[in-house]
């Protein structure tokens, strides 16, 4: 059974270009190293949202083959070299350099379908 969730980091004022550069890295080391990650889509709000978004807002929307392939990301090469380089790129966790500060939903498909041929380019 695969293994989605949405994941809400908050960049840190000032950041949004390197943040920027720094997730397009992530998503394809995700890609090159990460068989059993299926979606690994980063997002930044745009236009209207309701209610409206805190600003920096990421969202990330991921889709694991199960539970192993997401506990291999979380603790993979991708995943932890992103933490450590980029990690101060985000607003923190309390205490102090706990990590990045997140809130996680994890989902579960009631219906619905993916077209074929959906990239992760765009809106």
């Amino acid at each position: 059974m695969t293994h989605t969730l949405i994941s809400r980091w908050y960049l840190k004022p000032g950041r949004e270009a390197e943040a920027q550069a720094a997730l397009s890295a992530l998503a394809e080391a995700v890609l090159a190293e990460e068989p059993g990650t299926l979606a690994y889509l980063v997002h930044e709000p745009c236009g209207a949202s309701l209610p409206a978004a805190p600003a920096g807002e990421i969202t990330f929307y991921e889709v694991y083959a199960d539970e192993a392939a997401f506990s291999a990301h979380v603790s993979g090469p991708a995943f932890t070299g992103f933490l450590k380089k980029h990690g101060d790129l985000f607003e923190q966790n309390f205490p102090p350099n706990s990590g990045p500060f997140m809130t996680v939903s994890t989902l579960e498909r009631l219906s619905g379908f993916v077209r074929p041929g959906l990239s992760g380019g765009g809106g």
